[in-house]
């Protein structure tokens, strides 16, 4: 089993990488498509690149999970995990209830994964405040 400070550092091992990659391979893609203007598979795997990396991320975080030994921070992440999923999913299903009234743009859903990072810092702090900053910070 490993201990805390060893998830973290696998953590950290696996994330920084992913989200290294994930704004470099964004900008990149961006510049390439504007300046090239690409067309068929070049332009599907151009955007696929920096979905990939978010794909990296989800996993390092899903991982960590698997990996925290401390049962009680590993179920106060899963529960801020689920409030974030919660609020997300609630802001693309009312976005997309006014969307269909051709009342505001289509929701750009590829911010669907920052907002739910949003979310999860959001329950973190909340869940941290509701347990007195206790245990595992």
């Amino acid at each position: 089993m490993l201990t805390p400070a060893q998830t973290h550092r696998r953590y950290m091992t696996r994330f920084i990488p992913s989200i290294t990659a994930y704004v470099l391979l964004l900008v990149g893609s961006n510049i390439v498509i504007e300046q090239f203007q690409p067309q068929g598979a070049a332009l599907i795997a151009l955007a696929l690149l920096p979905a990939l990396a978010i794909v990296a991320v989800i996993w390092s975080m899903g991982m960590w999970v698997i990996e925290q030994p401390d049962e009680f921070v590993r179920m106060r992440m899963v529960q801020a995990m689920l409030i974030a999923l919660a609020l997300t999913l609630s802001v693309q299903t009312v976005w997309a209830f006014i969307e269909d009234t051709n009342m505001v743009p289509p929701r750009p859903r590829h911010l669907a994964f920052p907002l739910w990072c949003g979310g999860l810092a959001c329950a973190q702090l909340v869940l941290r405040l509701r347990d007195g900053g206790h245990h595992g910070d």
